[in-house]
Formats: structure tokens, C-alpha cells, sequence
């Protein structure tokens, strides 16, 4: 079994990797804190890892969570998709000429999600959405979960508490340096989330706080897949 130092070690140098394939000093720096710092990376390495899903990547912003995925050698096909075409860019810089089987492609998914079975991760979206347009997107993915595979969710539930204000103001202040998009901000309730998904869905709620200020938790929900009937002798 691997023991903590080793998988410790393992993340740290994967972070590295990653972090050295971007162009400019500033990404470079941001993508190794960013991995480093965000347990979103490792815990969905946790959990797709070892799937047999493909994975649709639904704002993967610079493209980190595939790449990281692919660092720590997971090979399942990767289709990240984005709204915002600089992001896009940065990310199909690296994808061209470090990563196989890894798509990236700007992509509005407030007018549909690209034809997709497999795993889904949502990291960070829906509070960019108003509360229709949350409900829309998340019926459309989860159309998207194979049997067997799961979508994660991580956002920050609206609970009115001090991690959720720190939130916001992160959120704000990289809206202000135009780092994310600039719109209205619509944070989810965890009963908004956990509404959208019927009894095919198995589901788990985790804070993802790992020492940060902020209000962050992954939702789980794992598509059961059918059970498989012997055939009559």
C-alpha cells in the first residue's frame, strides 16, 4: 500500500510537472500554487483515477485538472470545455505539445453541453450562473454520467457564514483583476444541487476546506449502474 510520503511526493512532483509545461513565469507560478494549494486536484484524482470513464471537464479554465490527471497517470480521455477563450488558449498551449487524448475547446455551456458519456466534473461554474440556468446545466450533465461514473460538483453552498463571505470576496477579487469572468454572482444552496439528481444517483457531500478560509465542498454523485443478470444456464 502507498504510504502518505510517498503519495505526498508523488502529488508535489506531478504539481511541478505540470507547472513547468506553460509559457510564461506568471502561469507557471499560479498553476504550481494552484495544484499545490486546492485539494479539488487530488481528491478528484481519488476519484476518477481509477475509472474507466472518459471525463468532460465543464469550466476547465487553464486546463489544470486534466493535466494534473494525466501527470499522475491516469489515461482515460480528457474533453475540457470553457467560456472564456483566453483561458482556452493558455490551455491548448500545453494540450498541443504535452498531452495526448486531451481536448480543450471554448465552449458555452449555458447553450448546451457537447455529446458526452462518461465522468463529469463541474469545479467552481454554477455560482457563475443565475438559479434557472444552474437547474438546466445540471439536468444536462447528469445525462451525461455513464453508469458506474459519477459527476463531481465543487462550489461553495450559500450559508451566510464567514467561510462564505471569504469566498465571495475571493470571487469578486479575481473578477476585479479580470482573472474570472465579470457577471453577478449566484451561489447554490446544497438543497438546489442535491434536487437536481433523482434515485439512479447515489449521492455524498464532503467540505473540501483543506486549511483554507473558504466555504468550498464536493458534491458526489455516483450514477448506479445496473445490475448485471447471469444468463439462464
Amino acid at each position: 500500500m502507498e504510504n502518505r510520503s510517498d503519495s505526498d511526493s508523488q502529488h508535489q512532483a506531478a504539481c511541478q510537472r505540470v507547472a513547468e509545461r506553460f509559457r510564461t513565469r506568471w502561469l507557471r507560478s499560479y498553476a504550481r500554487e494552484k495544484l499545490r494549494r486546492d485539494a479539488v486536484f487530488l481528491t478528484a484524482y481519488e476519484l476518477l483515477g481509477g475509472s474507466p470513464h472518459p471525463i468532460l471537464d465543464v469550466g476547465c479554465g487553464v486546463g489544470l485538472l486534466g493535466f494534473y490527471l494525466r501527470e499522475r497517470g491516469c489515461r482515460r480521455p480528457v474533453l475540457g470545455v470553457d467560456a472564456d477563450a483566453r483561458k482556452i488558449d493558455h490551455a491548448a498551449a500545453v494540450a498541443r505539445t504535452s498531452y495526448d487524448d486531451l481536448e480543450v475547446r471554448v465552449h458555452d455551456v449555458r447553450l448546451g453541453v457537447p455529446p458526452f458519456h462518461g465522468n463529469v466534473a463541474l469545479f467552481d461554474v454554477l455560482h457563475y450562473l443565475p438559479g434557472q440556468a444552474q437547474r438546466a446545466l445540471l439536468s444536462r450533465l447528469s445525462e451525461s454520467v455513464a453508469p458506474g461514473g459519477m459527476l463531481l460538483i465543487r462550489d461553495c453552498p450559500r450559508d451566510r457564514r464567514p467561510r462564505f463571505w471569504m469566498t465571495w470576496m475571493a470571487e469578486k477579487f479575481a473578477q476585479a483583476i479580470t482573472w474570472n469572468i465579470d457577471t453577478a454572482l449566484h451561489f447554490p444552496s446544497r438543497a438546489s444541487i442535491d434536487d437536481a439528481f433523482g434515485d439512479e444517483f447515489v449521492r455524498e457531500t464532503r467540505p473540501l476546506w483543506s486549511g483554507s478560509p473558504f466555504n468550498n465542498h464536493i458534491f458526489i454523485f455516483r450514477r448506479v449502474a445496473p445490475a448485471v443478470v447471469p444468463a439462464a444456464g
